[in-house]
């Protein structure tokens, strides 16, 4: 008896060392609040990997696409019901988090006889204003983090090495993002990406500065890759929809 709960944290242990490898490969995703709004930007592939979620939240994932799928589909029916019962503005990302994904995501964590959730995300939330937009961090473990107000000026970023946004939370007090015009954005938003790529991948010692600030340079680095954007639009805040897809002239890419 006095040994299960070693035997527990072992598994424990087992379990997140295996998570992180399955995410490991997984392609990075970034958010950057600006003043046209929430702009999120990834790699795309065969699965979508942003989503909207309500009037004025939306989603950017890596990991399985089952997993996501269960994930998205939780936080929209959470959002729909707390829309229902209270009002649509007081449906918000730290009441989904808090209350809805993170107690779900830690449960299934630590069920260690279930197969585990491969997900990693960042739930955006539009505001009025830029400094009332919020990012939410949020782990496979059900652990999370918030940057809203000032922190906001140096986006989020998650990718599937998990060192990766640690990262960029170490180097944000020395690099700058331009999140003026929505173009000045997507052209900072497009460097965050292709710096967490090369940084999780074939370069972990590439500073921010050190990446290129010309489109073409940056999609070069991404190879064939293409992109997948997607913007909650502060000139809509207040309508039923804030969550579009910009063209790639529109964002200047």
């Amino acid at each position: 008896m006095t040994e299960e709960p070693y035997r527990w944290l072992e598994a424990i242990q087992n379990r997140r060392e295996y998570i992180e490898d399955q995410l490991s490969p997984g392609l990075p995703v970034v958010a950057l609040s600006c003043d046209a709004g929430v702009l999120l930007l990834g790699i795309k592939t065969s699965t979508p990997k942003l989503f909207e979620i309500y009037d004025h939240l939306a989603l950017g994932s890596l990991g399985h696409p089952a997993d996501i799928e269960k994930v998205r589909q939780t936080a929209i029916d959470a959002a729909h019901i707390e829309g229902f019962a209270r009002s649509a503005q007081d449906v918000s990302a730290r009441r989904l988090v808090s209350y809805n994904l993170a107690p779900a995501l830690k449960a299934a964590f630590e069920q260690i006889f279930a197969a585990p959730l491969l997900f990693r995300g960042i739930l955006a939330e539009l505001g009025a204003t830029p400094t009332d937009d919020a990012l939410w961090r949020v782990d496979y473990d059900g652990s999370f983090s918030a940057q809203n107000g000032a922190e906001l000026a140096h986006g989020s970023v998650i990718s599937g090495p998990r060192q990766v946004a640690k990262d960029w939370v170490a180097q944000t007090p020395k690099s700058t993002l331009d999140r003026g015009e929505l173009k000045a954005a997507a052209l900072s938003a497009l460097r965050l990406l292709v710096w967490a790529k090369l940084r999780g991948t074939k370069d972990q010692g590439i500073e921010f500065s050190d990446t290129p600030s010309d489109p073409a340079a940056l999609k070069e680095k991404l190879g064939n890759e293409g992109l997948e954007f997607a913007l909650l639009d502060r000139s809509l805040f207040g309508q039923p929809i804030t969550y579009r897809v910009p063209t790639a002239e529109e964002l200047g890419l």
